[in-house]
């Protein structure tokens, strides 16, 4: 299968970056298609955007795979450039879906944002496999910002969806909005403060902190109170938890940028945080929430 390429095949232009490229893989080969079979297609035109990217989704993956197999350059850069065109195929569905929206409802919000942000984590593997270096970020740092758009950028927003499909009155659905709020919010804000300061990118990995472990703490409660086989209940415990320590952790880092002080250096990070909240949060939630399959409201 083809996630077998996470683990036998020799990957990385250097040890730094290998184990980055083995979470960005997850991302295309697993993190996306299991997000895009959440998202409702319903049986008439409106579906068909959803229909062919995840008819493309599999050449886009396998063409990443190879790219990533490559030494950076044109070639590589021509076959990352078939997975930036099934995220701009994404984003159609997205804004399909917002133009034919009957009601306003913040959860959907939240997943068309998800489909969006994927496109520009798009973009940044493109310019990745090109030997880009934007803005005069290192290698390291252009592929990391990739990974983020797959995880924090396209798996949270649509796992804030799925909980805000679920939490429908009281304090809960009140203490949703703020959740699902940062998180949607919070990413422009990150890519902001890694561009222009850092003390803005403490504020928004501050805010997508406040955002995931509220959400947790909703999922949590909404456990309390549902019947679901254990093997479901497990997965949307070891996603909260995941947020626990991963979080803190990224709170950790941005405060140490801005102090100068070493705290974690990146291969730590993607080492502790990169792997904990790609498997743990975004993978199990996004299981957890494939076996719920929770419907969209219709008001």
């Amino acid at each position: 299968m083809a996630w077998c390429v996470l683990f036998f095949v020799d990957l990385g232009d250097s040890p730094e970056t290998e184990v980055i490229q083995r979470i960005l893989l997850l991302g295309i080969l697993v993190i996306v298609p299991l997000g895009l079979s959440l998202i409702e297609s319903p049986p008439d035109v409106r579906s068909r955007p959803l229909r062919i990217a995840v008819t493309l989704q599999p050449f886009g993956a396998t063409a990443s795979v190879i790219s990533l197999l490559m030494i950076q350059g044109p070639l590589a850069g021509a076959l990352a450039a078939l997975w930036l065109l099934v995220n701009l195929v994404v984003a159609v569905v997205a804004l399909s879906r917002i133009v034919h929206r009957q009601f306003w409802l913040l959860e959907e919000v939240s997943i068309d944002v998800g489909l969006l942000y994927l496109s520009v984590g798009g973009i940044w593997f493109l310019a990745s496999r090109l030997g880009l270096q934007p803005l005069e970020f290192g290698d390291t740092i252009v592929l990391l910002t990739a990974v983020h758009f797959h995880f924090a950028g396209f798996a949270a927003p649509i796992i804030a969806g799925m909980v805000g499909r679920v939490v429908d009155s009281g304090w809960s659905r009140r203490l949703f909005i703020p959740a699902c709020v940062a998180i949607m919010t919070a990413m422009p804000i990150v890519a902001a403060g890694i561009t222009f300061s850092t003390k803005l990118g403490v504020v928004g990995t501050l805010l997508v902190t406040f955002g995931l472990l509220l959400l947790s703490l909703l999922v949590f409660r909404w456990l309390l109170r549902v019947t679901l086989p254990m093997t479901t209940k497990f997965l949307f415990v070891v996603s909260g938890l995941s947020a626990f320590v991963t979080m803190p952790m990224a709170c950790l880092y941005a405060y140490s940028l801005v102090v100068h002080e070493l705290i974690f250096d990146i291969p730590t990070m993607a080492a502790t945080h990169g792997v904990l909240n790609a498997v743990g949060f975004s993978l199990c939630g996004l299981a957890g929430w494939k076996l719920v399959q929770p419907a969209p409201r219709r008001s």
